[in-house]
């Protein structure tokens, strides 16, 4: 038998150099399997000590993406060094350059996605907020997938200009159509990352008020006291002033009352002494002042301040109603009496006898 001549040209190329390109090929497939075998899983240990997912993810993108993109990379460079028709060396070059694009875009999709999965882990997240990461996950993939079928394109040497204005001019037409849906969309976002209320909270917007129990992509749902739904579009929202009561601290209460004319003026003196020993008493009140304000029409008026150290209207109203009934009971005690609307006539008689009577 004739000994194989290694200079034999087959299809151009030498056997001698085909031998060269898989003797290449199975020797970086060989390190990338000693590379997975021995040192890969060491790698993940070590640094699942620090962070598991992030382990997880390393993995994953070494195993599926990268191990994917170094075969075909290694099979580019050996086909590179033998001589081929213009052709195909033409298309291999296509090939390799749009899988190169493939797995660089699943590489950043995956740590995009890993890092807001990791944020959106910080805390508890309801369904409408779970809903966000999906929609902002969406868009995101879109955006990145777009430019890189530009890029595609235009490292194909296809004329992308056209395609990119007709695009824009698309993109132009529907934001006008669904302007009222877009800035809607927005609005729940600003809403998202803005945090102007979550769902529970209690809101007072202009002339309504009520409960959030749904927060949805174009409009936001909330409960009134007397049980009926109110649909308030997210622009709406956004753009108006809204009181956040459940996140109130606490409540500030300003009330006021009257006792009626003639009371001594030694027990006058004694009305905000009286009013701050019975408000001190009660849980959760933080007193602030009590003043002898004015001279009304048909009362002594006081006026009252103090603190509620309690966002709920049920527990003010109770604090208010038992300092209400402490006041009544005290200023039975001292002979005070609280006021209510009267009018003194005065009627004369000609010029001579005056009668004065109270009604």
């Amino acid at each position: 038998m004739q000994n194989l001549n290694l200079n034999t040209i087959i299809f151009n190329n030498t056997i001698l150099n085909y031998l060269r390109a898989f003797i290449f090929i199975i020797s970086v497939y060989l390190l990338i399997k000693l590379f997975d075998k021995f040192l890969l899983d060491r790698v993940n240990i070590f640094i699942d000590k620090f962070s598991h997912s992030f382990a997880e993810l390393l993995k994953k993108l070494i195993k599926k993406r990268l191990y994917p993109l170094l075969y075909f990379l290694t099979v580019y460079i050996a086909f590179n060094q033998l001589r081929t028709i213009d052709v195909l060396d033409t298309v291999i070059t296509a090939v390799l350059m749009i899988l190169t694009v493939f797995f660089a875009v699943l590489i950043i999709q995956d740590i995009i996605t890993y890092l807001l999965r990791k944020h959106w882990e910080k805390k508890e997240r309801s369904t409408e907020e779970n809903n966000i990461l999906t929609i902002t996950l969406f868009i995101i993939k879109a955006i990145i997938w777009i430019v890189a079928f530009l890029f595609i394109l235009d490292n194909l040497n296809i004329e992308i200009t056209g395609l990119v204005t007709g695009l824009g001019i698309g993109g132009i037409a529907i934001a006008f159509a669904a302007q009222n849906i877009l800035n809607d969309l927005f609005n729940y976002f600003t809403i998202y990352f803005d945090k102007p209320f979550d769902v529970g909270d209690y809101i007072v917007i202009s002339d309504y008020r009520g409960t959030i129990e749904h927060i949805g992509i174009k409009t936001t749902r909330l409960r009134s006291i007397s049980g009926e739904e109110l649909i308030i579009s997210n622009t709406d929202l956004v753009n108006s002033r809204i009181n956040n009561l459940k996140r109130m601290q606490r409540r500030r209460i300003n009330f006021n009352f009257g006792i009626e004319y003639g009371t001594p003026l030694e027990k006058i003196k004694q009305i905000p002494g009286i009013v701050e020993e019975i408000i001190k008493a009660e849980d959760k009140t933080e007193f602030d002042r009590a003043h002898f304000e004015a001279y009304g029409d048909f009362s002594l008026k006081f006026q009252v301040v103090f603190f509620v150290q309690s966002r709920e209207y049920r527990v003010y109203m109770d604090i208010q109603q038992n300092i209400n009934y402490k006041l009544n009971e005290k200023f039975n005690e001292l002979g005070i009496n609280f006021a209510f609307p009267t009018q003194t006539i005065h009627l004369q008689d000609g010029g001579k006898n005056n009668d004065n009577s109270k009604l």
